[in-house]
């Protein structure tokens, strides 16, 4: 009898799982954060503070010896450039400026991005957010402990995910050509 109850308790809490993390988007410490961890044997601190401050929405950056923090500012969504129409995307993508505080960490041939204490400003159809709030209050539930199943969406933080992929993702300068017309 006692293991019939652990089964149904196990069964149960199965089929009620709730989602605490999507794509590079996960739940922590009652907190959305987005983290992402990138191969590239190449990478130093020197060459991510050089990248980062060359990027108009990155401010306050600090080096050390294992990465670089610093602060992103109104990231904007382009879902076009992602393929997804007008229709498809809802409101709060297209009209949201996303900020927060990045930390870039190198390890052993990778680095990892963390973004956290990501804010937002936009248009959610049922409010307008004019002055920067905790996306984790839109995204989560139950306190920060779960995300929600309506932001659990290719085009909600599916697309916000492509964007911070797109725009935090360190690329290798491209090199100039030579001009060989002289």
């Amino acid at each position: 009898m006692k293991s019939l109850t652990v089964f149904f308790l196990l069964v149960t809490s199965v089929v009620l799982a709730q989602p605490t993390s999507y794509g590079n988007f996960k739940v922590w410490e009652q907190e959305i954060i987005y983290q992402r961890i990138v191969p590239l044997d190449s990478i130093t601190p020197a060459k991510l503070e050089i990248y980062y401050k060359g990027l108009p929405f990155v401010s306050n950056l600090t080096s050390n010896d294992h990465g670089v923090e610093f602060d992103v500012n109104d990231i904007v969504v382009d879902y076009k450039k992602f393929q997804f129409t007008q229709v498809a995307t809802p409101s709060i993508i297209q009209t949201g400026k996303y900020s927060g505080h990045a930390e870039v960490s190198i390890k052993d041939g990778k680095y990892r991005i963390t973004l956290h204490t990501i804010q937002l400003t936009g248009d959610i159809v049922y409010k307008k957010i004019t002055a920067k709030d905790n996306l984790t209050s839109y995204a989560c539930k139950n306190n920060g402990t779960v995300l929600a199943q309506d932001w659990c969406r290719p085009n909600m933080l599916g697309l916000l995910d492509q964007a911070f992929t797109d725009k935090l993702q360190y690329a290798e300068p491209k090199k100039k050509k030579m001009n060989d017309d002289w």
